[in-house]
């Protein structure tokens, strides 16, 4: 019996042994996340705040309009096709926004401080669009680029003559998937 239990251990040993060295092995796993990359920036050059009746020409009470003309700058880093879409929120219901495309900048493009060749184009033929509080499509086909550019015009429409008080409009474009 000496003689059995020192095999035993002797075997189990081997047995333990053998397999661990025989399989030595080692991995990593190596991953490169690829992040999307997308951003929408409406840039205005005057106050977006202004007196009906005291605009400095941005209003036209005559015509029952305010028009702004901001510059949309939108980027993405996905190389299948995005678009741009816009939607509006108002203060009041005779209160609409119009978005109409402007003779010096009618197509969607890339800036000098742009890059990409892929802007899009306008997701509606007409040159308005009145938009309302559902995302409508504005520009389709966008594709890997950035600060590529839409430069309409925004009016702010009374359907009849405004009450005196302040009326609001919130614009909003997202940048998504097509």
């Amino acid at each position: 019996m000496k003689g059995k239990p020192w095999t035993v251990l002797a075997l189990a040993a081997l047995l333990l042994g053998g397999p661990a060295l025989a399989n030595a092995s080692d991995s990593e796993t190596f991953t490169v996340t690829v992040s999307g990359v997308e951003s929408v920036d409406i840039q205005v050059p005057s106050s977006t705040t202004v007196d009906y009746h005291n605009s400095g020409g941005i209003c036209s009470p005559v015509d029952r309009f305010c028009a702004w003309y901001p510059t949309v700058l939108y980027s993405t880093n996905y190389t299948t096709n995005r678009k741009l879409v816009a939607r509006v929120t108002t203060s009041s219901p005779i209160l609409s926004v119009v978005l109409e495309k402007q003779q010096a900048y009618p197509n969607p493009f890339t800036p000098p401080y742009g890059s990409g060749s892929n802007p899009g184009s306008w997701a509606f033929s007409n040159n308005t669009l009145t938009l309302t509080a559902t995302d409508q499509d504005i520009v389709v086909g966008i594709q890997n680029g950035s600060n590529y550019a839409i430069a309409p015009v925004f009016k702010l429409v009374f359907s009849s003559n405004p009450a005196p008080g302040t009326y609001t409009a919130t614009v909003t474009f997202t940048i998504m998937a097509q």
